[in-house]
């Protein structure tokens, strides 16, 4: 039989947590999306899983005037918290609300945007070097020069942290500089010969409708895979890319929300890179190219998500580890 002291005990545990779930969720959150984009949308129905509350949506419609007026209605009612999706969303709210906490995703390079105010925190949009190198190994295990073509005024850094986690996996990290789009053919022959795999990094210096036409081009009459951040890239000509899941990083991003609200400053939560990556392939291209992927990798239990772009009759890989894609674009490249 259960006491009346324990009685009272659960009581006062059923009103702790009750309170504790009210305050959360009787948060005010404003969710600012930089435009709408079915990325995005997967990033925001991710969050709404982990966070239950209620919320006010703002999209941006990628236009500066809407921006205004968004930033003059939360200036009149201040939420309690910013969601930020996208670039866009993310620069509004870190330059005009400086004493709300800001949460942002789907942001490629927050540093380089000065998204690491001590209001800021969030889960950047790209893979990190120790996460990528490790599965290109593991892929193309031929593949030991890699190249990169890169504008150092814009993803410099990004270049040096790759150098140093390549390193790490015995791979020799070639990068070539571009310091505008009418350097980039000059740059992409010059490492044509020198390196097994060339690695397209969200820069947008290198990544114009015109390079790409160039590379992809380039790549098939040099039988040269490509591995790309995005799965758009793959569909256009790259032959793997490696990119974040918005769901998982929407995910990511309520659980920083809720770190917020339970009354963590957000300069003491570290900003993340994404926990699940999506690996898409074009095994049309990689036959083109005559290309032998490791398929076997491809089962690695790392909790990956595996899509096939165009795949080929004799594909052969475990059909739990496919998963249907969508489109994943971007939006703001460094």
């Amino acid at each position: 039989m259960i006491t009346l002291c324990r009685i009272a005990f659960l009581i006062s545990i059923f009103f702790f947590m009750t309170t504790e779930i009210s305050k959360a969720y009787g948060a005010e959150i404003a969710v600012i999306k930089s435009q709408y984009l079915p990325s995005y949308q997967q990033a925001f129905n991710g969050f709404k899983k982990v966070y239950a509350g209620e919320l006010r949506v703002f999209d941006l419609k990628g236009d500066p005037q809407e921006s205004e007026k968004v930033v003059i209605k939360l200036r009149k009612d201040p939420p309690d918290l910013i969601l930020a999706i996208g670039l866009l969303a993310a620069r509004v709210a870190e330059e005009n609300f400086h004493d709300i906490p800001i949460v942002y995703c789907m942001v490629f390079d927050p540093s380089r945007f000065g998204l690491y105010r001590k209001n800021i925190t969030g889960v950047a949009l790209d893979v990190s070097p120790s996460e990528m190198f490790p599965r290109l190994k593991e892929l193309f295990p031929n593949a030991r020069r890699i190249g990169v073509l890169f504008d150092p005024e814009k993803t410099r850094r990004t270049v040096d942290l790759a150098i140093k986690a390549a390193q790490d996996w015995g791979i020799s990290l070639i990068p070539e500089e571009v310091h505008s789009a009418k350097d980039l053919p000059d740059a992409a022959r010059i490492l044509l010969g020198k390196i097994d795999l060339l690695w397209l990094i969200p820069d947008s210096t290198v990544v114009t409708p015109e390079s790409l036409n160039f590379i992809f081009l380039t790549s098939l009459e040099n039988n040269l895979p490509v591995v790309a951040f995005s799965e758009d890239l793959v569909r256009a000509g790259a032959v793997m890319s490696l990119s974040p899941d918005p769901w998982t990083v929407g995910e990511q991003a309520g659980r920083l929300v809720q770190k917020v609200i339970e009354g963590k400053i957000p300069i003491n939560i570290p900003h993340s890179h994404a926990e699940k990556i999506k690996v898409s392939f074009n095994m049309g291209i990689a036959k083109k190219i005559g290309l032998r992927i490791n398929r076997e990798a491809l089962n690695i239990p790392r909790g990956d998500l595996i899509e096939l772009i165009s795949p080929e009759k004799d594909v052969k890989l475990n059909p739990k580890a496919i998963k249907p894609g969508k489109k994943l674009h971007e939006e703001g490249l460094p």
